[in-house]
């Protein structure tokens, strides 16, 4: 068989390039799903998003040792004017022990003077829900934990099994085969003697794949025949998913390789323009890669490093994890111990010119934060408070690329928004986006300062009426607002509403618990609006200064009868199966980071929101509309 000399080498990105478009257009990197215990899914890939079944804690629960008192017994104590609780006013408890009414809060057991069996001294008053957990606090049932395409981790599983999700739908396995060829080589094991070569390199080779994930095989060697190959390839493109011919794929009299994958299938480039590594075959036979590797370790390696590898991820629809170390930008103050290190877990993102980070939730209990986490930021002892644009360096624990394409969405919640950030994954799995609830006010003040790439906002101006320009206009000079969506903000209340509640006026009745949102959210300005045309004074109103982060855990304190109503969003009351009374329309916009605007991730959130199956997955929830999805209002062009 006459010698094939590389009639046109390509460089490696060329190279790669076109074999995965070759791949593309066959189908290859369609995900192929299976479905698992969660308990078996260490390093696996989920192939759609995944969503908690049950809260985390499931109960209020004492967030350290001490004992449960109720908070209006404890007021006035002081540590100059202590008060004694007598037996039927305390209970001592373990950290994770379960709240129980009367009871409302714990005062460490450090903090108190036991007297005897019946009697403590206090040395504080303590508000309701003081050192407690709150169901919901970590993970609310409903909740998305993770987007798809994401790779599990440790602490990702416990933080699974937590939710009550004891099975995942996962990207199966790649499953590949290595055929050595060569009269020469022989088992590692047997003497080299003759001009034999130990056959070393499936080793390389099947650890290398076996640490990215995929299962692997070992042909028995192929003799350097092109019949031998051509049989040995045949079989196995039938069987697997991946095919790695190991030497013969260089320009000798003696290797068959390129001759047998040019006559089974296309040969997409044989030759690269490295070193080491140019003796390379990249094909497609039965619309799978078959993989010419060079005999040298070296090379071999760097193959599998520079073209296997990529593949591989693409397939999987991740990428490498490799950490780094970052200085970064807090966007919040920080308050740290004097005297210890403190490791706080942060998302992470390139926003403009410079790293920014966002913490994430605090304390030894909390797993999702290191699910959510992109890095951990150490404070060192000795620095008792970080102030909002400190730089400080950042661990990652994902690869520098995979956090510069990171989108920051820091505002207020809405479930959309990670519907949002799953359809983005489902188009682009190299882009993700890390989403922070602080409220409208929080968001519009991260893009100001350029915090954030997006903020979700909310905003009713109670002078005009109109919703979220005055307010961008007030902070912002140039801005790009993106009209999202009008949703149905109303009372949500239990099921079959038992307290027969009507509306806003409803809340002062005494035997009503309200739940609120926090401070500056857009739902507490559009309560604290309506409030004030009513007359309505905030003392009025049982659990006003009650307040929950999101819509979702607002409604799990009412589904779990902690509280009778709270004001929210219609798509949370039909989520959590709770009854809603509409009460008001408002509009939900998307504010954008100006210099966000020129990148192509900006392009693909308008391509996703302005697609039909977005469409159709926000029209599934009761209380949305799109009727203007998509209209960008700039600052220059607004009066």
């Amino acid at each position: 068989m006459e010698r094939k000399i590389y009639l046109k080498k390509l460089d490696v990105i060329e190279a790669l390039e076109l074999f995965k478009a070759k791949l593309q257009e066959t189908g290859f990197f369609v995900p192929e799903t299976e479905t698992i215990p969660t308990t078996e899914s260490l390093k696996r890939v989920l192939a759609k998003p995944v969503y908690a079944n049950r809260s985390v804690p499931t109960y209020n629960s004492a967030a350290m040792d001490g004992i449960f008192v109720r908070s209006l017994d404890t007021t006035g104590a002081t540590k100059t004017n202590p008060k004694v609780l007598s037996k039927d006013q305390f209970k001592f408890v373990n950290t994770g022990g379960r709240l129980e009414p009367p009871f409302d809060a714990v005062i460490m057991i450090e903090n108190i003077h036991v007297i005897d069996d019946d009697h403590v001294q206090i040395f504080e008053s303590v508000p309701p829900f003081h050192n407690i957990r709150l169901i919901g606090e970590d993970l609310c049932e409903k909740d998305m934990i993770f987007t798809r395409y994401h790779r599990l981790k440790p602490y990702d599983i416990s933080l699974l099994l937590a939710a009550g999700v004891f099975e995942l739908e996962v990207i199966r396995k790649i499953k590949a085969v290595i055929i050595p060829t060569g009269d020469e080589i022989i088992p590692p094991q047997c003497d080299p003697n003759d001009g034999r070569i130990p056959e070393t390199n499936s080793s390389l080779i099947s650890n290398y794949l076996d640490e990215l994930g995929v299962v692997v095989d070992v042909h028995q060697p192929v003799n350097d025949s092109y019949e031998s190959i051509l049989s040995a390839v045949s079989k196995m493109v039938l069987s697997y998913d991946m095919v790695l011919l190991n030497a013969g794929s260089s320009a000798g009299s003696f290797d068959y390789s390129y001759h047998v994958l040019n006559d089974l299938g296309e040969v997409v480039a044989h030759g690269l323009n490295i070193r080491p590594g140019k003796p390379t075959i990249l094909s497609l036979v039965n619309s799978k890669p078959v993989v010419g590797l060079p005999g040298y370790p070296g090379s071999c390696y760097v193959v599998l490093d520079h073209i296997v590898k990529p593949i591989i991820f693409e397939k999987y629809k991740t990428l490498p994890s490799n950490e780094a170390v970052v200085e970064a930008v807090s966007t919040r103050r920080i308050f740290s111990s004097i005297s210890e290190d403190e490791f706080i877990r942060v998302s992470l993102s390139r926003v403009k010119d410079r790293y920014v980070f966002v913490p994430l939730k605090r304390g030894a209990a909390t797993m999702e934060a290191l699910a959510k986490m992109d890095g951990t930021a150490v404070v060192p002892k000795g620095v008792e408070v970080l102030d909002e644009g400190q730089k400080i360096s950042v661990r990652t624990c994902k690869s520098i690329e995979e956090i510069d394409k990171n989108i920051l969405f820091i505002g207020s919640n809405d479930p959309l928004v990670s519907i949002l950030a799953d359809m983005i994954k489902e188009r682009d799995h190299t882009v993700s986006m890390s989403i922070t609830n602080v409220g409208s006010m929080g968001g519009l003040m991260a893009i100001a300062k350029g915090y954030a790439h997006i903020g979700g906002i909310h905003l009713l101006d109670p002078n005009s009426g109109e919703y979220n320009l005055p307010y961008v206009k007030k902070y912002l000079k140039n801005f790009i607002l993106v009209k999202f969506i009008r949703r149905n903000q109303g009372l949500i209340v239990q099921k079959s509403n038992p307290k027969r509640i009507e509306g806003i006026e409803d809340l002062v009745r005494k035997d009503i618990r309200f739940v609120n949102r926090q401070k500056a959210s857009g739902t507490r300005i559009l309560l604290d609006y309506h409030l004030s045309r009513l007359g309505i004074d905030q003392s009025q109103i049982n659990g006003y200064d009650d307040e929950e982060f999101t819509h979702i855990n607002l409604a799990l304190k009412i589904k779990r009868g902690l509280a009778d109503v709270g004001l929210g969003i219609a798509p949370v009351a039909q989520i959590m199966d709770l009854e809603f009374i509409p009460l008001f329309w408002e509009e939900y916009d998307l504010l954008i980071l100006p210099e966000f605007i020129e990148d192509s991730r900006f392009q693909l959130i308008m391509n996703t929101i302005l697609s039909e199956s977005f469409r159709n997955n926000a029209l599934t929830w009761q209380g949305y509309n799109l009727s203007n999805v998509g209209e960008i209002i700039r600052g220059d062009s607004v009066d």
